[in-house]
């Protein structure tokens, strides 16, 4: 169940080069032209920067000392959206991907304006007991516990689209 006036959409965006990120809810119900939006987001639990603005409107909120989300330290800031009687929590990582040049002149993927040398396996999301249904999330998060674990930064998913626990989990361990 929903208020009369809800969150029907969220849009974010991390801008690593600008320290911020953009924000844009979407509300839906009679009340929603005139509800102001309140934007708040979380290092650890700790707010560091709160907004409010009409849901018409894109926000855009720096982030003081910002922490980049890397393979090497899976960084990720909570984001809270609150309009009227609605609430939503959610996640982002302040991170970057570009092309751009190594040492020699080539062109490399970049993660946050760095050179980034991807290690990680093609995984076709099969389970022997259940085909393309792992049997439980704890396995699900055993199996990229284990590609982290060998060393990897990244895997590549085939053919298929997990569900929204499975890129969580990689966002929170560092997988690319």
């Amino acid at each position: 169940a929903v208020p009369q006036t809800y969150l029907a959409g969220l849009k974010f965006t991390p801008e690593l080069d600008s320290n911020s990120v953009l924000v844009h809810a979407r509300l839906d119900g009679p009340d929603a032209p005139q509800l102001p939006v309140r934007v708040t987001v979380l290092a650890k639990g700790i707010p560091v920067v709160s907004q409010e603005t009409l849901s018409t409107q894109v926000m855009r909120l720096t982030i003081p000392n910002p922490h980049p989300w890397s393979p090497d330290d899976p960084y990720l800031y909570d984001l809270v959206v609150e309009a009227g009687n609605d609430r939503v929590e959610s996640y982002f990582g302040l991170r970057k991907f570009s092309l751009g040049y190594d040492a020699q002149g080539r062109v490399r993927l970049c993660l946050n304006n760095l050179p980034l040398f991807q290690v990680g396996p093609l995984d076709q999301g099969y389970w022997p007991d259940g085909l393309y249904t792992p049997p439980s999330e704890a396995a699900m998060r055993f199996d990229l516990e284990q590609i982290k674990a060998l060393g990897c930064n990244m895997l590549r998913k085939h053919v298929k689209v997990e569900p929204a626990r499975y890129y969580y989990d990689c966002d929170r361990l560092g997988l690319i």
